[in-house]
């Protein structure tokens, strides 16, 4: 994960790229964004990507997810998520992620997301169709 040694100056170094808004009640009394809007910023993030490629029984459910506050944000501001899978192994995806507002980096964050069964609660081996998918669209690398 990207940390403050490693903090991306652009948003191009991400494959995917999700424009999001402030909304007032994403703040506190004082216009800051709360930690938890930000978190739901990169959920939205996520989804966007991985939503063509579940189905009723199998899903990308997340088991790890990591922040790194980088610096406030306020309301109102517009806001662009990078996204880019740095690694797909079996049963498993790892995203990384950038927020940015003005072309400044806010916040990084880390997702795991694995492949399950929602009903059995379950990992299973991601489809090679799946996989295939994710490296044409997002160039990610399969590693097992």
């Amino acid at each position: 994960m990207k940390n403050y040694k490693t903090i991306p100056n652009n948003i191009t170094v991400y494959k995917n790229i999700f424009d999001e808004t402030v909304r007032w009640g994403d703040t506190d009394g004082y216009n800051h964004v709360n930690n938890v809007s930000i978190s739901r910023y990169f959920e939205s993030a996520r989804v966007n990507i991985i939503r063509n490629l579940e189905s009723r029984k199998y899903s990308f459910v997340i088991v790890n997810f990591s922040i790194n506050y980088l610096d406030q944000i306020f309301y109102p501001s517009k806001i662009k998520i990078g996204s880019s899978i740095s690694n797909i192994s079996n049963k498993s995806i790892t995203f990384d992620h950038g927020l940015f507002v003005n072309n400044k980096c806010k916040a990084t964050a880390k997702s795991i997301m694995a492949y399950a069964d929602i009903k059995e609660s379950k990992a299973y081996k991601i489809p090679d169709n799946i996989i295939e998918k994710l490296n044409n669209i997002y160039g990610a690398s399969d590693e097992t």
